[in-house]
């Protein structure tokens, strides 16, 4: 059974995240998120220490939901499979996620526009970081930094998701493969 605490913590992440989606994430403060929840501004800080861990916690709760979506996650450290198919799993799950909830990628990329210094926002999910790092090493992926590595994918899927939602084209019209095969012609190493 959810405690009490977790469903106003809750609560105040959707605020959030409602406010990001229809004003920005620079538009976000504890006030506005206290109004929309129906609570004092004093309250907000019961959960969040201040705006920016509101911000924090909002991206890590988006990051979260997507390594909690599919199943494909688990594939991206098993060593005994190959880099290629690892790395085409990453790949896969971000399509997969942006096609179902590409708001959340829309919240994830409005937080991570602000450059908080605080908030090393490319370093919180080492699961990518370690294997993109692997693909490098091995020759697999063009030996670059691994957050261009990580944008790229992210951009690109989130971008298809957006056209989507805005109805620019229709999901038949272009497969996963067509849209993976343009992430991988950016992100993979040429062979000599």
């Amino acid at each position: 059974m959810k405690r009490k605490d977790d469903t106003k913590r809750t609560k105040m992440l959707d605020a959030a995240a409602e406010i990001i989606l229809q004003e920005g994430a620079a538009a976000i403060s504890t006030i506005k998120v206290a109004k929309a929840v129906g609570v004092a501004q004093s309250n907000v800080y019961l959960y969040f220490k201040n705006k920016n861990d509101l911000l924090l916690n909002t991206y890590q709760r988006e990051l979260s939901r997507i390594r909690s979506a599919g199943d494909t996650f688990q594939y991206f450290n098993d060593a005994a499979l190959p880099i290629e198919q690892r790395v085409d799993s990453y790949v896969h799950s971000i399509y997969d996620y942006a096609i179902e909830h590409p708001d959340s990628l829309t919240l994830i990329e409005q937080i991570k526009m602000l450059n908080l210094s605080e908030m090393d926002l490319f370093n919180t999910d080492t699961v990518v970081i370690d294997l993109i790092t692997e693909a490098i090493q091995k020759g697999y992926l063009k030996n670059l930094p691994v957050n261009l590595h990580m944008v790229t994918v992210f951009n690109i899927m989130h971008r298809h998701a957006l056209n989507l939602k805005e109805n620019l084209y229709s999901k038949d019209q272009y497969s996963y493969k067509e849209i993976s095969q343009m992430v991988l012609d950016a992100i993979k190493a040429t062979k000599r």
